[in-house]
């Protein structure tokens, strides 16, 4: 399966109370043009929607996070796995959707193909992992999803993706738009410190 058609299929079973947090590049333009709005898209921001995800996770306990990454993301904010796992919020959902390639910059290579994803996250102390790695069939994913929305706690699933030529327009949002428009849809209380 193909990155868009897992968020495609993803799209079929959000409840619509999720908060969706979604990389830049192609991941963020396939959740704009896939998912109902609002979500926080990432732009220029390489590295973050998991310190993006946890903070929002954190501040918003009564409401699900779902963090949906590429690999060449995920890797570039690995720092971040650890705090995650520290703080393991139970409302936080990540789904990592790796095609082996930072497809936004032209196609080169990540060093994905070499990791064992499973290992490092529960070597980050991460413990409720699901890798996919051989996925042939929708029906697998898609029972994989669900599952990831359904069970208690901190959340992971990588799945294993065909790279995807799919060419969608970029978000046209400014990011002080995508905020108020993320506002909108979510009754969001930030603590203040």
């Amino acid at each position: 399966m193909k990155g868009a058609e897992v968020i495609s299929l993803f799209s079929e079973i959000l409840q619509g109370d999720e908060m969706i947090v979604s990389s830049n590049g192609n991941v963020s333009r396939q959740a704009f043009h896939l998912l109902n709005k609002p979500h926080i898209y990432l732009r220029g921001s390489m590295g973050l929607p998991l310190s993006v995800g946890l903070g929002l996770s954190l501040s918003q306990p009564e409401n699900k996070v779902i963090v949906i990454t590429g690999d060449g993301n995920f890797l570039m904010g690995l720092g971040s796995l650890t705090t995650i796992a520290h703080f393991s919020p139970e409302n936080l959902r990540i789904i990592i959707l790796d095609n082996e390639v930072y497809a936004t910059t032209g196609g080169q290579p990540t060093v994905s193909s070499t990791i064992n994803y499973k290992l490092l996250m529960e070597g980050s102390g991460v413990e409720n992992v699901v890798s996919l790695t051989s996925i042939n069939n929708e029906k697998e994913v898609k029972k994989s999803l669900v599952k990831l929305l359904k069970q208690e706690g901190l959340q992971m699933l990588h799945i294993k993706v065909e790279r995807d030529d799919i060419k969608l327009a970029n978000i046209d949002w400014h990011p002080t738009e995508i905020t108020k428009k993320f506002h909108f849809g979510h009754k969001i209380h930030f603590k203040s410190s």
